[in-house]
């Protein structure tokens, strides 16, 4: 994780530069994946990994829990999907977040690990996160930064639409 995040500074900084008279970044960082709402719909995101504000591991969240958490997105809403319950909200993109307008859920009962994982996940995607675009094409990967530092990374497969 800390490589992508050594790679997203060291791309900021060469953008900052090539907006610079006289200074010109590589091609590869100047056509940087923009986020939007037709991106975010093309894909499906699976969580690939999962990591607090230090940089370890949440347990809760690590894929193979009963299944691989999954976000997809239309023009105005987004879901989430992979643990007990189906959670179900608004979304907004504002410059470099994901403004998120309060999720729902159905309320099933389950084993305790899925119903664990339900609690995780509303306790992660509330509010505003930080969201930023790696890569493009077959395998774009979108990474979420909580309110609370957590990493989300999130990997697309294309919807197929």
């Amino acid at each position: 994780m800390k490589k992508i995040l050594i790679a997203c500074a060291f791309s900021a900084l060469l953008g900052a530069c090539a907006q610079m008279p006289g200074v010109s970044a590589p091609a590869a960082v100047a056509a940087q994946p923009i986020l939007d709402a037709a991106t975010l719909s093309a894909y499906h995101w699976y969580l690939v990994k999962a990591e607090d504000g230090r940089g370890r591991d949440i347990p809760a969240l690590q894929p193979g829990v009963e299944g691989v958490l999954y976000l997809a997105f239309d023009d105005q809403s987004m879901q989430v999907r992979g643990g007990c319950n189906q959670q179900f909200g608004g979304y907004a993109l504002q410059a470099d977040a994901l403004r998120l307008k309060g999720l729902a859920s159905t309320m099933k009962a389950c084993a305790p690990k899925l119903m664990a994982l339900d609690q995780a996940i509303a306790a992660r995607f509330k509010g505003d996160l930080a969201a930023g675009l790696l890569g493009g094409g077959q395998s774009p990967v979108l990474v979420l930064t909580t309110v609370d530092g957590d990493v989300l990374t999130l990997e697309g497969k294309a919807t197929g639409q």
